[in-house]
């Protein structure tokens, strides 16, 4: 269980709880020492909590109101205070929740003080209990309800369990304490005990057996239970979200990943045959984990399906030139599963050209391309090194210059400036994340943004844990956690944004052409599971390393 998915079931009618609004506000050694008998060592993890809460506030909270928000957020086990309270919160003996009135009057003081949001938010459970939610019905949740902004915090929490429950719920008086929790990148959202709802329709079922549910927050203030804040496109935006498969694993915090890989393409010396590559460069995953691949120096695009002992030529395959039927150093590729058509990044042919059972179209001319990336919205968005920029279009409407989106302003190593893009990933959010090759250094642009930030390495080349060497493929996961391809280091690095280093998930072991090295790492790319994929380019090579659950 995690805070996302603590949510009562049982549907009970409960006595609403008010007696700790009258409550002496004290310190937090104060506020839990009625609690100590219920949570072993709950001292050291007040420490913990005072020490690396989010103090001095912007927000006007005093030391001890952060620290009641962060020891909230943190997981210690079954004794995890969060788990501890909401369980009281939900018990029909309400004479057991007076202990907890000092730590309820902190932690509700240190929600007012911050900002009020009026959005969606998303929480979700490992159970099959749409069903049981019919369309104007009035529930109440008397525990404290942790939401997030972002519905692929609330997936990789989830996994891939079938029979879960999706809850789509549109919040009036949120309380945000992202920046305040443990867990920064999570962008949580709380709405306080005995809040209300209003079930805006029947539940939706997915094919799998799990469902998503609509709630409304209702407004007691204002007496207001019809209000309704979701504009009416946001239906067709809720099935996207809810019965498509994303490209980006849904997957557990802090995954690892087996050390010693699997080679699921090639890995038979270089070459041109169906069971051999030439320098891989970008690789793409379907959801059925078909794995398509920029076979670089074969100047040809290769789909491996699942299992295969070769593949196919999907694009390309036919010399290089600059013909319609032929490829010249294709860099990268993506699929449009909407239209399952396959565009390449055909680098010496300045041009982004899409095919389509084996028709070809010229989507964007005259590009020093490199790397590409689509989003949810269907727009396309490519990495141009000479021009060091990333632009944005709209997929279907090529007929303009497109939309700079990062970079733009010459070369350089300044934050709004790009040294030799290569690969890109976006997110849920729109944000843009650039391999920053000679600046040794990826950056994050976010929506509408004038500059970037450094979100890995930048510290110079080199092989230390806060720097990268001419870093490639990047993708990110559900929870903001950037993978680089960290070519001349044989390595694969994970990035926390914020934090001064990275970590080693896979590779770093010298280079070489065992399961567990690399001799220049290129393209990244998750499957559905969670399972990690890297374009080993000199070793002629796609490498898969098995997440441990």
């Amino acid at each position: 269980m995690n805070r996302f998915s603590d949510i009562d079931c049982s549907f009970k009618t409960l006595t609403p709880v008010y007696g700790f609004l009258s409550t002496e506000l004290v310190s937090i050694e104060k506020a839990l020492e009625p609690i100590e008998s219920q949570i072993a060592n709950l001292s050291t993890y007040i420490k913990i909590a005072k020490k690396h809460c989010h103090y001095p506030s912007e927000h006007g909270l005093t030391h001890d109101e952060s620290a009641s928000i962060y020891i909230y957020t943190m997981e210690w086990g079954e004794q995890t205070l969060y788990r501890v309270l909401n369980k009281t919160l939900r018990n029909e003996n309400r004479h057991l929740l007076k202990v907890w009135f000092p730590y309820l009057k902190l932690f509700d003081t240190a929600l007012n003080k911050l900002p009020t949001v009026k959005e969606n938010v998303w929480r979700g459970i490992t159970e099959d209990i749409g069903k049981n939610f019919i369309k104007n019905q009035i529930i109440t949740w008397w525990s404290i309800n942790s939401c997030s902004s972002s519905v692929n915090i609330i997936k990789g929490f989830l996994g891939n369990k079938k029979n879960s429950t999706i809850f789509l719920i549109e919040a009036l008086h949120g309380k945000k304490v992202s920046g305040y929790t443990q867990y920064e990148s999570e962008d949580e959202i709380i709405l306080r005990l005995g809040t209300k709802f209003r079930v805006k329709s029947n539940a939706l079922d997915h094919p799998n057996g799990s469902y998503l549910v609509h709630l409304i927050e209702i407004d007691e203030k204002n007496n207001d239970n019809n209000h309704t804040t979701v504009a009416s496109s946001l239906a067709s935006a809720i099935y996207q979200m809810f019965f498509t498969v994303n490209q980006i694993s849904s997957k557990p915090k802090w995954g690892k990943w087996k050390q010693n890989a699997i080679t699921v393409v090639a890995g038979n010396g270089e070459g041109h045959k169906l069971n051999q590559l030439k320098d891989p460069r970008g690789i793409f995953i379907d959801e059925n984990k078909n794995i398509f691949i920029a076979d670089f120096c074969n100047h040809r695009i290769v789909e491996w399906k699942y299992n295969a002992k070769e593949g196919q030529i999907v694009a390309g395959g036919n010399g290089k030139g600059n013909r319609m039927d032929q490829l010249n150093w294709p860099k990268d590729t993506v699929v449009d599963q909407r239209s399952h058509s396959i565009i390449v990044a055909d680098f010496e042919n300045r041009r982004v050209i899409q095919w389509l059972n084996q028709t070809q179209k010229i989507l964007i001319h005259n590009i020093d391309c490199y790397g590409l990336a689509m989003d949810k919205h269907g727009f396309l968005y490519v990495s141009d090194y000479v021009k060091n920029e990333v632009r944005r279009w709209k997929m279907g409407e090529y007929d303009n210059e497109g939309i700079v989106v990062a970079g733009g302003n010459g070369k350089g190593n300044k934050l709004n400036q790009l040294n030799y893009p290569s690969f890109i990933f976006v997110d849920e959010d729109q944000s843009v994340y650039v391999s920053d090759r000679k600046n040794d250094r990826v950056m994050k642009w976010r929506k509408d943004a004038k500059e970037g930030t450094v979100v890995a390495g930048g510290n110079g080349q080199g092989e230390n844990l806060n720097q990268l060497s001419y870093p490639r493929g990047v993708i990110v996961d559900d929870l903001g956690q950037i993978y680089v391809a960290d070519r001349r280091n044989h390595r694969v690095m994970r990035w926390c944004e914020g934090k001064d280093e990275g970590e080693i998930i896979v590779g770093g072991n010298g280079k070489g052409n065992q399961l567990n090295q690399f001799d220049g790492t290129m393209g990244l790319s998750f499957d559905i599971e969670g399972n990690l994929y890297v374009a080993d380019s000199f070793n002629q090579r796609i490498q898969k390393f098995e997440v441990i659950l």
